[in-house]
């Protein structure tokens, strides 16, 4: 399972944030991938560009919200403390599918499952940003 997977399924083209790609990802609620650009990732059970597997649930933030949320630390983070999402955008991207609110977390969970059985774990970003 990777981003090429999910892009027949409906999922936008993985947004490259390191060149003001933000202003491309919409305030829309639903789920979301941030994929590695460059390289994937070995899992237990084969490899893939996925690295974190998401839901947006709030509207006015939404895709874009999520994205200042992992790629943009705040001020006072700045100062080499970090964060527990502080993921570095030149090696990311963002993907996302727009999910009727009612349907986010079942639509998130059944892409964590598939996740599982494709690679024997869950995605290498949701373990540690747990």
């Amino acid at each position: 399972m990777n981003s090429k997977d999910l892009q027949k399924r409906g999922f936008s083209e993985p947004v490259d944030l390191s060149e003001g790609g933000q202003l491309l990802v919409p305030p829309k609620i639903g789920v979301f991938v941030i994929v590695r650009k460059e390289k994937e990732i070995g899992y237990p059970m084969g490899t893939s560009d996925i690295v974190k597997v998401g839901k947006c649930e709030e509207a006015g933030k939404g895709f874009n919200g999520k994205c200042a949320q992992f790629f943009s630390p705040a001020p006072a983070q700045l100062a080499g403390k970090g964060t527990k999402q502080d993921i570095p955008c030149g090696l990311h991207a963002f993907s996302w599918l727009e999910v009727p609110k009612n349907q986010i977390k079942q639509m998130e969970r059944r892409l964590l499952n598939e996740f599982v059985r494709f690679h024997g774990q869950y995605p290498a970003y949701n373990l540690t940003h747990k």
